[in-house]
């Protein structure tokens, strides 16, 4: 998780304010390279005031978290970016029951949650959101 390298807890804060924020970091990493629409090929787009882009062929609309870890968590992005910044500054894993009072979710969200980029980072070494 080479995102957070050498970053405490207020760099983190200061960095990821709000969910936009996240959003927008996704969307530079995601696009880097150019948008190109997942339905017709395209490559001129809209962008949208999340981040997202809409193709301006077919209308298609692309959120910043899609197929990434952070599609359709249902407690934010900056929560989510929380919880990986615990994941990958903590020398121990964490317990569910601790990121859940943490982060203000369940403790099953959290454990569903870790689990999910737990398995994440172990099958693929770096993902979209790393830099």
């Amino acid at each position: 998780m080479n995102i957070f390298k050498g970053q405490n807890l207020l760099e983190f804060s200061a960095r990821f304010k709000t969910d936009l924020d996240c959003k927008k970091y996704l969307s530079e990493i995601k696009w880097r390279d150019g948008f190109k629409c997942v339905q017709c090929g395209h490559k001129a787009c809209q962008v949208r005031k999340d981040f997202s882009r809409t193709c301006n062929i077919c209308g298609h609309t692309e959120s910043a978290t899609s197929n990434t870890l952070f599609h359709k968590v249902k407690f934010g992005v900056r929560k989510a970016f929380f919880i990986c910044f615990e994941m990958s500054t903590s020398a121990k894993s964490l317990s569910a029951r601790y990121t859940a009072v943490r982060c203000k979710v369940t403790q099953n969200t959290a454990r569903l949650f870790t689990h999910k980029s737990e398995r994440l980072w172990n099958l693929v070494a770096s993902t979209l959101w790393m830099v």
